[in-house]
């Protein structure tokens, strides 16, 4: 048997797992399982001894009421699909450089249906870690940019961009809570994936404190106190930053009063002893 239809066998029960976690889900298994094949195999580097090595970061994007069944509670969890990954690539006689990782991310350009792969490698088998400054060469998504700070627009047109302090990165945000090198933009399957690079502060999206994230329009990278919005348009960024409004709402709010909640009420209707407001003052002599 040769070696991709082994890599094939070992992912089915891996796909079966993964399949099995999502309800009611309707996905085409075979080509499931050829797309993680495909990603291992594209993405596998030969290290010391001629081993092969797997990658040991992948994404997974589906539709987000797929990533809900996914991550509901008493579904399959990420660590158990990783044990399971780990198993499949191992029995194909792949090795790895670490634990392999899975990312969930929600796309609503997919159809329920539909999952995307990308697999690649966060250290290299001979050299170590990779630097940050590995060669990208895939093609970023046409008219993406940033705002930062909601005012200053920040093209993103290169496949690979560094964000910190430091003023050899492409970004260079001036805030002493920034790090010098803080976060990286690289393209991956056509979508650019922030990484946060062990920064002191941290990386959020939307308020959520992540790692990575596939990035889609909209989407606000928070980093230290620096506020970036994500956007894509053919045309560039706008002229005029609209105000950004978070896509969710607070879970309690609290009572408000504002003048919509106050009722007119005209003047010269409310007396005051004898006199209506609005009137003339009467004469007493008269």
């Amino acid at each position: 048997m040769d070696e991709p239809s082994v890599l094939i066998d070992q992912l089915q029960a891996f796909v079966d797992q993964l399949l099995k976690a999502i309800p009611k889900g309707k996905f085409p298994r075979d080509e499931l399982v050829s797309q993680w094949a495909g990603e291992i195999q594209s993405g596998a580097k030969e290290g010391e001894g001629g081993h092969r090595y797997a990658p040991d970061q992948y994404t997974m994007s589906v539709h987000p009421k797929v990533y809900d069944g996914l991550t509901k509670d008493g579904n399959t969890s990420q660590s158990e699909l990783m044990v399971a990954l780990r198993s499949a690539l191992e029995a194909a006689d792949y090795r790895l450089t670490r634990e392999p990782h899975i990312t969930l991310a929600t796309d609503p350009t997919l159809d329920r249906s539909t999952i995307r792969v990308i697999a690649w490698h966060s250290s290299d088998p001979a050299l170590g870690p990779i630097a940050t400054e590995e060669p990208a060469t895939e093609t970023p998504p046409e008219g993406a940019f940033f705002i930062v700070d909601g005012s200053k627009h920040y093209p993103l047109d290169r496949p690979l961009i560094n964000i910190g302090r430091r003023l050899d990165n492409h970004l260079v945000l001036e805030d002493p809570h920034i790090s010098r090198r803080h976060a990286q933009l690289r393209v991956r399957g056509s979508r650019f994936v922030i990484y946060d690079l062990n920064s002191t502060s941290g990386m959020r999206i939307n308020g959520k404190k992540v790692r990575e994230w596939v990035l889609q329009p909209g989407d606000v990278v928070t980093l230290a106190t620096v506020q970036l919005i994500y956007g894509e348009d053919l045309k560039g960024p706008p002229d005029v930053t609209p105000p950004y409004k978070p896509p969710f709402k607070p879970d309690i709010e609290r009572d408000r009063v504002t003048p919509l909640d106050l009722s007119t009420i005209e003047l010269d209707k409310i007396e005051f002893g004898t006199q209506k407001l609005g009137q003339e003052p009467s004469d007493p002599k008269s």
